[in-house]
């Protein structure tokens, strides 16, 4: 899982990004349903209802106008400010948690039939809404001052924005881009104990990262699990990460087009020979 600050003056542009990028369809016929139809999914809240109620939100179904204007730090209906401003003169920052599935777990979604395809897209979402809500229980996400000291504590909830994307960005102009599953949540703003919506408090949640991928990876490992897939633990960098047992590493490698050539062809000599091949860094 990788994080990152999404300024408030940038947070308009970002937001028309996503919803463009997950609205229209991306190139390559396997990111398209059978009958031809875009595959990728509407943005959804994950927030309560009550805090969509107060934003005056209906529904989980993103609008775009309601995430550009969480965004930029405003109330979607009034336009007030729920952001206060710093004394550098922004009004806080918005934070991307980038949730990957493990290559196998795309590989199956770009190569299965269409209920593997649904399994990996639901286990997915519930493996992200779990990750989200440890969040919510353990991260301190609100930042509040009493008297002269500035306390880091739990928030009563955070407003955030899933958009899930199925493709990774191509490395060269006219590369059809390789199989990834992957979410961006936004975290636009924290819940106070008050009830007040507040910015969020982004070190904290920098400072959980490796904690969140992690829970993230395993809440994914056990919903593949419920739904009837093997798992090979211990796999990637530091033995930290997982794969779906028996997909083939020569088609891992196949969609993986960030990985140079040579290193490409390296791994493919080794799962052929039996013997280990020089990877490139």
């Amino acid at each position: 899982m990788t994080a990152a600050s999404i300024d408030a003056a940038k947070g308009g542009g970002y937001a028309r990004y996503l919803e463009s990028k997950t609205v229209e369809p991306e190139r390559g016929d396997y990111y398209l349903s059978p009958d031809g139809e875009p595959t990728q999914a509407p943005g959804r809240w994950l927030a309560t209802p009550d805090t969509l109620a107060r934003l005056g939100v209906e529904g989980d179904t993103i609008e775009g106008k309601d995430f550009i204007a969480l965004m930029e730090g405003r109330h979607p209906r009034s336009g007030a400010w729920l952001r206060r401003e710093g004394s550098n003169g922004l009004r806080g920052d918005g934070i991307d948690l980038t949730f990957s599935a493990p290559k196998s777990v795309s590989a199956v979604w770009a190569l299965g039939d269409g209920s593997q395809r649904l399994e990996m897209e639901a286990a997915h979402a519930a493996a992200v809404s779990e990750a989200m809500a440890h969040v919510t229980e353990t991260v301190p996400t609100v930042r509040r001052r009493y008297g002269g000291e500035v306390v880091e504590e739990p928030a009563r909830g955070v407003v955030a924005a899933e958009y899930r994307h199925t493709t990774a960005r191509g490395v060269m102009e006219g590369d059809v881009p390789d199989p990834q599953l992957h979410s961006h949540v936004v975290i636009t703003n924290a819940i106070r104990e008050d009830g007040k919506i507040v910015a969020v408090a982004s070190r904290p949640i920098f400072r959980s990262a490796r904690e969140l991928g992690a829970y993230y990876r395993s809440a994914l490992a056990h919903q593949l699990q419920q739904r009837g897939y093997a798992i090979e633990r211990g796999t990637g960098k530091h033995g930290r990460y997982f794969e779906i047992a028996g997909v083939p590493r020569g088609l891992l490698d196949s969609f993986s087009a960030r990985m140079p050539p040579a290193a490409k062809a390296s791994r493919r000599r080794a799962t052929h020979s039996g013997t280990p091949g020089v990877i490139a860094a």
